[in-house]
């Protein structure tokens, strides 16, 4: 999967080669801020919840750079931040900066496509995590109304305190787009495989991930405004490993607190249901309020709880 990588590499070159005099170009970007309320604050990358509830300041702000050097070819360049400021429970403040790189060709009809991701997580200021992910994808437009997307993963997390988390993760995905309501509307369906190699094998695991979600957009005030409801199921089933009480013993590492609650095999499941709305006040600005609920199982007390979290931003694009 490292050829992946390198493939990837290779054509972002070649499209950075092609002449610039021949090039079509545009940039967008965007700054949001709001409050958000989170009944249960976790950190994700750990499965791990607070069972403490919080309010946050958010803020989101992102820069995309789009490039046709002709007109089947095209490079999108972007960097995003995100971040949380809790009221109270300071130790879980983030921020996740990301930068990515996508290339396609449309070869009619089906177009080929190589994107890499770059991030990294600081949690309570700290450098907390890097994550990359190199992708190769194939999409073709089926008729009118059907779009369908097929893709190959090779993923890393490379924690910054502590190696016992350290993976390569190989994924694939596969989604099936339906337009309908004069393509102002689609129906998305997602499948996601993860095979996940870490450094200790107590966290080598395998996950299925399943992806339902209905966007439309519309009018309201002259505005364009937009609705997004998505629900998505996880099961995520981990290598049975026993844990004993030499290899136990004084594991007080935030990162592998998780292995002293167990001796047999862990099986994460998680159902998560999210609206959105993206309400448009003008050219500029928009409201967006938005909604989510999850239920996580565990077969571990520390990833077994409710969540639901509510909050409204506003958002400028430009």
């Amino acid at each position: 999967m490292r050829n992946i990588q390198r493939m990837s590499i290779w054509l972002v070159t070649l499209g950075l080669a092609v002449p610039a005099v021949q090039a079509d170009s545009e940039v967008n970007g965007y700054l949001a801020g709001g409050l958000e309320h989170d009944s249960n604050v976790t950190v994700d990358e750990l499965n791990a919840s607070s069972d403490q509830s919080d309010e946050a300041w958010v803020f989101d702000a992102g820069l995309e750079g789009i490039l046709k050097p002709t007109e089947a070819l095209n490079l999108t360049l972007g960097y995003d931040l995100s971040g949380r400021r809790y009221h109270n429970l300071d130790q879980f403040d983030q921020d996740i900066h990301l930068l990515s790189a996508d290339l396609s060709y449309d070869f009619d009809p089906v177009t080929v496509g190589a994107s890499h991701h770059y991030s990294y997580a600081t949690l309570d200021s700290e450098r907390f995590l890097d994550f990359r992910r190199t992708s190769l994808y194939l999409g073709s437009l089926i008729g009118e109304n059907v779009y369908l997307l097929a893709s190959v993963q090779d993923k890393s997390k490379d924690f910054n305190d502590g190696t016992a988390r350290d993976s390569d993760i190989q994924g694939g995905s596969f989604d099936a787009f339906f337009f309908f309501n004069q393509a102002r509307s689609n129906l998305v369906f997602g499948v996601d495989l993860d095979d996940e190699d870490a450094r200790s094998d107590a966290y080598d695991n395998q996950l299925l991930r399943l992806r339902v979600a209905l966007v439309h957009r519309f009018t309201v005030g002259g505005q364009d405004s937009r609705f997004r409801l998505s629900w998505r199921y996880e099961d995520q089933e981990y290598d049975e490993v026993v844990i004993t009480e030499e290899t136990g013993r004084g594991l007080n590492d935030f990162l592998t607190r998780d292995l002293e609650e167990r001796t047999s095999q862990r099986v994460d499941k998680a159902r998560v249901v999210e609206a959105s709305w993206r309400l448009g006040l003008n050219e500029v600005f928009s409201l967006e309020p938005k909604l989510s609920y999850g239920h996580y199982t565990s077969t571990i007390d520390s990833a077994d709880y409710d969540r639901f979290v509510a909050g409204v931003s506003l958002r400028a694009g430009f």
